[in-house]
């Protein structure tokens, strides 16, 4: 984690930056279901038309997945996540106001483009840009974030329903992504470290290293950045396009 100067490597920070964007993210994502009782019950709505709002919101966000990996290689990863927990926390916000399912399914719909920019994968590419030597380390801290948000989140919401309301619940999911996880990713994350005049942790010729001792049962793709086109044209990718459905 140190360099030769004995200073924190920054990329470390940048790490816990976006740990705590995925623990958010994937928290208020995993805590909606705790509010279906309590918001069915007060508007008499019936749970399927409250979990088809979940679910519409679910869908959304896988399907423009693409459309969010597009902005980060062509603008600002750092800036694409970050905007998708504001808009996820604005949300937020919104939600207590709403009136009908008209309201419902709007907010929840605009909901699903924050949950979409401020997960993982815009995430994974600002780490990696970080991190040629202990880039699975690093990823995995991150992604055991967004686990460690659900279970601190599902039981933080459940405890201000059973105190308070599913209003406040939303109020709190709102003011933690705005008033912590936010500014603790502006704070942190940095897209590259030759924004700040620093070059990435390890040495990029180890990565050679292990591609030339790989190349005999890996794809030229590998190990490399690739275009959309590159990627369609590649059995690396739908296989692990497949490992995420199953």
């Amino acid at each position: 984690m140190q360099q030769a100067s004995n200073k924190v490597f920054y990329g470390w920070y940048v790490v816990i930056g976006s740990s705590l964007v995925s623990l958010g993210v994937a928290g208020t994502q995993f805590s909606f279901g705790a509010f279906l009782t309590p918001m069915t019950e007060d508007f008499g709505w019936s749970r399927a038309t409250l979990s088809l709002a979940f679910g519409i919101t679910f869908m959304l966000s896988g399907l423009m997945r693409p459309v969010a990996g597009y902005l980060a290689d062509r603008y600002s990863p750092r800036m694409v996540a970050l905007s998708g927990v504001a808009l996820l926390g604005l949300m937020l916000l919104l939600l207590p106001s709403i009136q009908n399912l008209a309201q419902l399914y709007v907010v929840f719909s605009v909901m699903s483009i924050g949950l979409t920019l401020g997960t993982g994968p815009i995430l994974t590419k600002v780490i990696s840009s970080w991190f040629f030597a202990q880039r699975g380390l690093t990823l995995g801290i991150m992604s055991s974030a967004g686990s460690f948000g659900a279970l601190l989140l599902v039981p933080a919401a459940s405890m201000f329903l059973v105190l308070f309301d599913w209003r406040e619940a939303y109020y709190f999911l709102s003011a933690l992504l705005l008033g912590i996880v936010l500014p603790g990713g502006l704070l942190l994350i940095r897209n590259r470290p030759q924004d700040v005049g620093m070059e990435p942790l390890g040495d990029p010729s180890d990565l050679r290293r292990r591609r030339r001792e790989a190349e005999d049962t890996a794809e030229e793709l590998y190990g490399r950045d690739a275009n959309f086109r590159d990627a369609l044209t590649s059995n690396l990718f739908y296989r692990l396009t497949f490992g995420y459905f199953v």
